[in-house]
């Protein structure tokens, strides 16, 4: 409820107080965290709460970005849904590479620990973190499932120490100054993983039971991440080269998907009469 004041000079009522958005708490923690520590001066959470609902060009594009990417990291955590239903429902691992898999996890691992170690906006990496947990769960079914050849104990050992101790020396021991080796180690992890598994489909002449919809969203989230880093972080050249070389990787990707289309579906088919 809004009261009147008196006013000590005259002793009369002044007019009631306007309330803006700027004095409701919530609020402001939502504008901080849309326009807080951005480098653009005229992009500050004060300027841009007093704008709304017109937002001024740099406050509207900057809350875009983040908008995408909580949409990406939404979108991330359903990215590999449809390969993991795929392996699950018919049993089989065909077609996927053990290779590209493995380069996957150290590839979403990287560009996580980038964004987690200089403190960036978890919206700028977060899909990271989901489609690593992603990658481990299918490195897990293809190690479970695949008979021919099986992975012995000895193999998941030395992978599993291997990432153990990855972590431990990106998370303890990486100086600062060679953050950026993070995102640049992507490079050729990401020309091997997605080589690898651009070979595999060419030598197969099927995708087996992978799925198109995580490799067109994978495309797309590139596509928008050239976008949403520039906005959030700036002209960071080392993840927008990532990002560039990953549009380029799985624009190929989709194009095998449509060009083997019949005979992976042929492929699926011998795949449900051996379970029947």
């Amino acid at each position: 409820e809004l009261r009147t004041k008196t006013n000590p000079s005259t002793g009369g009522a002044q007019p009631p107080s306007t309330m803006q958005l700027s004095d409701i708490p919530l609020v402001m923690v939502i504008a901080e965290w849309a326009w807080g520590n951005n480098d653009d001066p005229s992009v500050t959470p004060t300027q841009c709460i007093d704008t709304v609902p017109f937002l001024s060009g740099p406050c509207f594009s900057s809350l875009f970005a983040k908008l995408l990417g909580i949409g990406i990291i939404l979108g991330a955590c359903l990215n590999k849904l449809p390969v993991l239903l795929n392996i699950l429902n018919n049993k089989s691992v065909a077609g996927l590479s053990t290779g590209a898999t493995y380069g996957e996890i150290f590839m979403y691992c990287n560009s996580a620990f980038y964004g987690i170690l200089r403190g960036d906006p978890f919206t700028a990496y977060g899909e990271n973190v989901a489609m690593a947990i992603q990658s481990t769960a299918i490195a897990y079914l293809i190690w479970q499932l695949q008979k021919d050849p099986a992975y012995t104990m000895q193999h998941k050992a030395t992978a599993t120490s291997v990432f153990v101790g990855y972590v431990l020396l990106v998370a303890n021991i990486l100086p600062p100054e060679y953050y950026y080796t993070l995102p640049a180690a992507n490079w050729p992890t990401m020309m091997f993983s997605r080589g690898s598994q651009i070979i595999d489909f060419a030598q197969l002449k099927h995708t087996g039971t992978n799925s198109v919809i995580s490799f067109a969203m994978s495309l797309v989230g590139a596509l928008i991440r050239v976008f949403t880093t520039i906005k959030e972080i700036g002209w960071d050249l080392p993840m927008l080269s990532g990002f560039l070389i990953s549009v380029v990787l799985n624009s190929i990707l989709v194009t095998q998907y449509f060009l083997y289309r019949e005979n992976t579906k042929n492929f699926l088919k011998s795949l449900e009469k051996k379970k029947d």
